[in-house]
């Protein structure tokens, strides 16, 4: 009888367990595993690595592509300082003109030569322009993928709550 007893009282502990640990598991937060709550903010990292990982091919691309604008942009400025200073000093003696006739011809001379710069730049650019416009689009398509990531929001919920934002 004794045996019996136990085999009913070891069942009934056995569905009272898988009933908490439901109970328990549908009160966790999406994307949460057990043990999240004991993680430190290294180990949260570590987790995170793969999503970085997986990212990282792309915003490099598109940091590269940045960088090759911004030295195009550079050098543009470097080669059209000449003609800059040029204007400059042209507006400067213009100025001495009493009828201001010098003035309006420098003044339309330098519009035209920042509309033939901008143009210029706008036609050399847009090769690098339209291939930087894919590379953020693929980025921000991944990272909407990774936003309705579960387990990822989950751990920027750690995140947050332990503080290793680094402050």
């Amino acid at each position: 009888m004794s045996l019996k007893r136990n085999a009913l009282a070891a069942v009934g502990s056995i569905g009272a367990m898988l009933w908490v640990y439901g109970a328990a598991a549908d009160d966790a937060p999406p994307g949460a595993k057990p043990g999240d709550e004991a993680m430190t903010c290294q180990q949260i990292a570590a987790e995170f690595a793969p999503y970085g990982q997986k990212m990282m091919p792309s915003v490099t691309a598109l940091s590269d592509t940045a960088m090759e604008i911004i030295a195009r942009g550079n050098q543009r400025i470097a080669e059209e300082t000449p003609a800059t200073l040029a204007l400059t000093i042209a507006a400067t003696l213009s100025s001495a003109d009493p009828t201001g006739i010098s003035s309006a011809v420098v003044s339309r001379a330098e519009i035209l030569h920042q509309q033939e710069v901008w143009q210029r730049a706008l036609a050399e650019d847009k090769p690098l322009s339209d291939k930087q416009q894919a590379q953020t689009e693929e980025v921000m398509t991944q990272a909407q993928q990774l936003q309705s990531d579960v387990r990822l929001q989950r751990l920027m919920q750690l995140v947050q709550e332990k503080h290793c934002d680094g402050k």
